[in-house]
Formats: C-alpha cells, sequence, structure tokens
C-alpha cells in the first residue's frame, strides 16, 4: 500500500538535506547563499503544491497480479462512504464523464438503490448483494470492483484525479446518507420509500458494446427516460433502468427510515 502524500514528503526530506549540504559547500567557500536559498524556497514551494492536490485522496492501493480488486480493498477495510466513493469514482470514469457530478451522484444512488432494496427483499439480496460491500463486490456487476483485466481497477484501488475523486466522496455520502433522494419518482416509489431503479448502462463508455443496454427491451426493466431531476446526468451519458415490479417477497418490516425526496422537482 502506498499513501499519496509519502512521495512528496521524501522528497521535501531529500531536497532539504541537499539545501543543506549546498548551504555547508557555499559557506566554506564563501560563496553567495542566496541562489541556494532561492533554490529552496521554489522547490518547497512546488512540494507543498503537490501535497495540497494529493490531499484527501485515499490511500493508494496495489495488487498482485493473481490478486482481485475485491482482495486488496477489504484488507484495508474501508468505511462504506469510501468503499462507494471509490466505486463511484472508478466507474465514472469508464463513463468518459469524470468531471460531470451528475453522472457521480447517478452512479452512487443506482448502487445505493439496491443497497436499501436488499436490506427488505431476500430475493433482491440474492441478486444484488447484501450492504454496500456486498452490491459492490456482487460477481459480474461493477467490473472495476470484481474484474482483474477491467481497464478501470487501477482507479478503483488507486484514485488519482483529486477532482473527480472529490466528486465521487460528495456524491457517495449523498447518496449513503440518503439526502435529496432523486430516484422517487411512482407512486409505489414515493409510498414505500424505496427507488426500484437499480440497473444502469453507460453508452458512451469504452466498454460499451453500443448505445442501448443488452437488457434494452427486456420484460424485467424498463427504460426511465430523461431523468426528471436536475441533480442527475441525461440518458446520453447513463441510461437508467426500473425494475418493471418490486420483489414479491418484499419485508416492509425491516425497512429504515425512508430517505427525503428531492426537492424542486
Amino acid at each position: 500500500m502506498v499513501d499519496h502524500h509519502t512521495v512528496p514528503i521524501v522528497m521535501l526530506v531529500v531536497v532539504l538535506a541537499v539545501v543543506a549540504l549546498a548551504f555547508a559547500v557555499s559557506w566554506r567557500r564563501g560563496a553567495s547563499a542566496l541562489p541556494v536559498a532561492a533554490f529552496a524556497a521554489l522547490t518547497c514551494g512546488l512540494l507543498a503544491a503537490q501535497a495540497a492536490v494529493a490531499d484527501g485522496l485515499p490511500s493508494c492501493l496495489r495488487r498482485a497480479a493473481e490478486q482481485a480488486p475485491q482482495e486488496v480493498l477489504l484488507a484495508v477495510r474501508p468505511s462504506d462512504e469510501e468503499l462507494l466513493a471509490r466505486l463511484v469514482y472508478a466507474e465514472a470514469r469508464s463513463t468518459g464523464f469524470a468531471d460531470d457530478p451528475r453522472v457521480a451522484r447517478g452512479i452512487a444512488w443506482g448502487a445505493m438503490n439496491r443497497v436499501r432494496l436488499a436490506e427488505v427483499s431476500a430475493s433482491a439480496r440474492r441478486r444484488y448483494g447484501s450492504g454496500v460491500a456486498g452490491v459492490i463486490f456482487q460477481p459480474q456487476q461493477f467490473n472495476p470492483a470484481v474484474s482483474r483485466r477491467s481497464p478501470f481497477a487501477a482507479d478503483f484501488l488507486c484514485p488519482q484525479d483529486a477532482a473527480a475523486w472529490q466528486l465521487a466522496v460528495a456524491a457517495a455520502g449523498m447518496a449513503v446518507r440518503g439526502h435529496d433522494y432523486p430516484l422517487l419518482d411512482t407512486p409505489w416509489e414515493r409510498r414505500h420509500g424505496l427507488s426500484l431503479v437499480v440497473n444502469f448502462y453507460y453508452p458512451q463508455s469504452a466498454q460499451a458494446r453500443g448505445p442501448l443496454a443488452p437488457w434494452e427491451g427486456s420484460a424485467g426493466l424498463s427504460f426511465i427516460g430523461e431523468p426528471e431531476s436536475v441533480d442527475l446526468p441525461p440518458a446520453a451519458r447513463v441510461r437508467f433502468y426500473r425494475l418493471e415490479r418490486p420483489p414479491a417477497d418484499l419485508d416492509t418490516a425491516a425497512r429504515r427510515p425512508s430517505p427525503p425526496a428531492a426537492g424542486g422537482r
């Protein structure tokens, strides 16, 4: 495991050692130390800027070739929010729109819809997994989290873009805490405080097989069209799909308090 802060600190120590040596040599020779001081100030400023950019990024995790991303991540036991943020970051990069906060929010809410539906339905738990980690690492679902060959697994393990990471963190925190729920559109969803929007597809991803999802037109899922909420991305960036019917084994007694719906829609 490599922390993003380690490199700037090590570099700073090395630079300070070199500067100290240069000062000593200059003093012995009677030369001016001003050029050395100027160089030291410039270098320290650049390193401070680099550290500031790296600040806030999570630990950068490395894996052996035979390791799945799941093995590496679960070994460090991240919080649900960090785990979801890592997924949002990697998935958003795969869409081609990692700088769009609406894309980050859509991915975060889509994943949490699975988590919340699985809390009250045994059939949903079998299909999507249980809890944030269970949903994220469910086989054959989110490639950056489960595939050794995914080109975006490295993004899941080692986020590098500080700005995109902050978008992912904000989206994950909002979704985990249930703030401004944007996908409660049908009467059933509003009545139960649960969204049935559990599938999403990235039509402009380099990994997309075409502009439409493989399950487009299936009996169990329906495309929701353009999202009603301005907080979600247009269908050209993320296509959302709603279950045609809620799980038959819904256990309303197990339901947690409903998150509030987004206002201003």
